[in-house]
């Protein structure tokens, strides 16, 4: 990633009661007449997960990432997150930076909230870029995994099982899985998952797919959803947890205007598993709608 974006911070109070500080960062060219990108990482992610994705545009583009509520370097009150939650932070930082459209770059649950937000505010969006979304499972979760989550869903035993997770071994294995090109699962990618479990309050926005899933589910938008924009999915063909064939139907009754492209020998974490692919891709595609 580029060493001159700066960490910078706003403070966003998401209810009456509830604050929380954001991490974001910016790069590119403030003066673009091209529509500005904003990069949204997946569960478990942060800004950093897309440095081999964001140079590769800043020198044509003005470019936002910022790291959800609950991630990363953010703040990690308990609350209820949802895909609700996250759509709103990105109204909230429209909002602060007086952006009146954006094309979202989002990845997993960044991608399934950058849908939200569509749905609710299609007038606000410009393209939707989706890198294996999540948030429409369809039959994919087999049993075993189903009572994983059950288990992870109450409190003890998920306290119990957050704690053995948060450190670097446990980081590891997790990240393994994600990933087609597993030597991308380094020491500095490990760590850098690994440090934000450290923080005051992670458990939560760790445990809350598990405790209330519906919150992180698409399934109760009408399909086709209000949003009519470009809209593109691009995927990993070895993505085992959400397998293209499966799922790449179901967003297309969400989007039936979505393009679709699948890119051979990745997995999960398509845009940094396989990035120089990912980003040939990205670029046809801005190329397309800009």
């Amino acid at each position: 990633m580029s060493n001159t974006a700066k960490d910078q911070y706003f403070l966003w109070q998401f209810s009456p009661q509830d604050e929380a500080k954001i991490r974001y960062q910016e790069f590119g060219q403030p003066n673009s007449e091209k529509t500005p990108i904003l990069f949204i990482h997946g569960y478990g992610g942060m800004i950093e997960h897309w440095n081999l994705n964001i140079p590769e545009f800043a020198h044509e583009h003005k470019i936002y990432a910022m790291d959800l509520i609950g991630f990363g370097k953010s703040q990690k009150p308990n609350v209820r997150y949802s895909l609700e939650l996250f759509a709103s932070q990105i109204e909230a930082f429209l909002l602060l930076k007086k952006i009146d459209k954006i094309i979202i770059v989002g990845h997993s649950m960044g991608a399934a909230s950058g849908i939200f937000f569509a749905h609710h505010k299609p007038e606000k969006v410009k393209a939707l870029i989706l890198a294996n979304p999540s948030g429409l499972f369809g039959d994919t979760m087999e049993g075993m995994t189903s009572v994983f989550f059950g288990l992870v869903g109450s409190p003890l035993i998920g306290e119990v099982l957050f704690s053995a997770f948060a450190n670097p071994m446990g980081v590891s294995q997790s990240l393994m899985p994600t990933y087609y090109n597993q030597s991308k699962v380094d020491e500095k990618l490990i760590n850098q998952f690994t440090l934000p479990l450290q923080d005051k309050g992670a458990q939560w926005p760790i445990l809350s797919p598990s405790r209330r899933p519906l919150d992180f589910r698409l399934d109760h938008l009408p399909k086709p959803c209000n949003y009519k924009g470009p809209a593109y999915l691009v995927w990993g063909a070895e993505d085992t947890a959400l397998p293209p064939h499966k799922i790449i139907p179901e967003f297309q009754q969400l989007l039936p205007q979505a393009g679709a492209y699948i890119i051979p020998k990745a997995a999960h974490c398509i845009h940094h598993d396989a990035h120089e692919e990912f980003n040939n891709r990205l670029k046809i595609i801005l190329d397309l709608i800009q």
